[in-house]
């Protein structure tokens, strides 16, 4: 590993930390109408946490609180539309969570379904092509299971890997 690469994944470790305290941000999601839409479940979702991501992904935890814990891929790496990300919900969690990935003008370019607690997603499809060290956001939100209310939102910056 080259000395660019070991300081992409330290910046991008140290803005994961960073955002993960200050970006909380809780509104209930809503459409252009104002009316609310009851998200679709993640039909690629896996039990458990992933075993096979590679050391590069650096996998690493965001807690917000011990009912909102989600891990995922602080260097994700981007190949064919594909943002390989192992987001993961920790079993601890009150509710359902799901992501959308934002490019720099905060458009959303891809975006999974709801995934319950103690499971994960290996990726996210996007509809965008990403550069090597593209930064992107990642927009977590929770909702509780019953009602579907917002229980908050995250925002990650987060920089991509291509091959």
């Amino acid at each position: 590993m080259t000395k660019e690469q070991k300081l992409i994944i330290k910046i991008s470790i140290l803005v994961l930390a960073i955002v993960c305290i200050i970006s909380l941000i809780i509104r209930v999601s809503t459409n252009q109408k104002g009316e609310f839409v009851i998200p679709e479940k993640e039909t690629n979702a896996m039990d458990g946490k992933p075993s096979d991501m590679p050391k590069e992904c650096v996998y690493q935890e965001a807690k917000v609180n011990n009912d909102y814990i989600v891990y995922l891929c602080a260097a994700p790496l981007f190949v064919d539309n594909k943002l390989d990300i192992y987001f993961t919900s920790s079993a601890n969690n009150k509710g359902l969570m799901r992501i959308k990935v934002l490019d720099l003008q905060n458009n959303v370019i891809g975006e999974s379904g709801l995934i319950n607690p103690n499971s994960y997603i290996k990726y996210v499809l996007l509809n965008k092509n990403l550069e090597s060290n593209e930064r992107i956001t990642i927009k977590i939100m929770h909702y509780e299971k019953e009602t579907y209310y917002s229980l908050g939102e995250i925002k990650i910056d987060l920089h991509v890997r291509t091959k």
